[in-house]
């Protein structure tokens, strides 16, 4: 049977998937209008965008078919992409987070930004469900708002924030998130919490939390997180180990108690000084695992297999 006489489906499922769209463009398109048509239709495309292609034709051609986009330019638009499932931009310029909204991207689920994020209507538009398919998020060094209405869809975030202000505001945002990356970086010079009506950040479906932070920010953090089940936490400070921090750990063991399905932990901690005789290992069964290095490197870890 000749090429032409296969059917549709065929081309969609079957032969254009093995190719790129550089492939699809310089081997099919352009050999009569069925083709061309067909590889209009295509969903599947994944595309990057840097210097070497960005005035490529088939970009054209095939923008609304791209389902997945990583471009490397700040100044490229996306506008044309109708089709994005899964958008990263390595530079975001102005131009480019403004294209980013329901209308022009409705299918979007997975957003990646680099670059520090303070844009706040883009930010409110993701954090109040205006991106009714989006589920995995990745920012950096967000501005965060005790205002945003909530994405119950979001399942997936990693994400940079100023103090616990940040940290409350994003597990208000995100009720239904399962998965938690959040690095919290200090901010000495506020002090600023969320509004009593907006204390209540209790969330209930997360599961998996990693945790780049000040120790004494991990115990306000998980009496949030009641279902937690997996946590891995690095801290931003370097510490002596003394009554102090001792301290810190007694009262975070008495918060991991009440996590009653936490099954995985792993903490690593850097100080200045360690006192091997320290008995952190008998405050909590997930503290089994206590080593220290020559790089000032505490290392604790345990996990419970049949925990329920």
């Amino acid at each position: 049977m000749p090429l032409e006489g296969f059917p549709d489906e065929i081309f969609l499922y079957n032969i254009f998937p093995l190719f790129s769209w550089e492939e699809l463009y310089h081997t099919f398109f352009g050999l009569n209008e069925r083709f061309n048509k067909i590889l209009r239709s295509l969903t599947h495309l994944n595309l990057t965008v840097n210097s070497t292609n960005e005035h490529h034709p088939a970009l054209n051609i095939f923008a609304p078919s791209i389902a997945r986009l990583t471009v490397c330019l700040g100044q490229f638009n996306i506008m044309p992409f109708s089709g994005l499932r899964s958008l990263y931009l390595q530079y975001p310029s102005l131009q480019q987070r403004n294209s980013i909204r329901p209308e022009n991207c409705p299918h979007l689920e997975n957003l990646k930004l680099s670059y520090p994020l303070h844009d706040s209507i883009l930010l409110n538009l993701i954090f109040s469900n205006a991106f009714k398919h989006l589920k995995y998020c990745q920012f950096d060094r967000t501005d965060t708002d005790h205002s945003w209405n909530g994405s119950p869809k979001l399942r997936s975030l990693s994400i940079s924030v100023h103090d616990s202000y940040g940290t409350f505001c994003v597990l208000r945002a995100c009720p239904n998130i399962v998965r938690l990356s959040i690095i919290i970086y200090p901010m000495p010079e506020k002090n600023v919490s969320l509004p009593r009506y907006s204390i209540s950040c209790m969330n209930l479906s997360l599961r998996r939390l990693f945790v780049h932070a000040e120790f004494e920010l991990l115990a306000p953090i998980l009496t949030c997180t009641p279902n937690l089940k997996w946590l891995t936490f690095q801290d931003l400070n370097t510490h002596s180990i003394d009554h102090k921090l001792q301290a810190e750990f007694r009262n975070l063991a008495s918060v991991l108690h009440h996590l009653r399905q936490l099954s995985y932990l792993h903490f690593t901690i850097r100080t200045s000084t360690w006192n091997e005789h320290i008995v952190i290992h008998t405050l909590h069964p997930l503290f089994s695992r206590v080593t220290y290095d020559r790089a000032f490197t505490v290392t604790i870890s345990g996990s419970i297999t049949n925990n329920k």
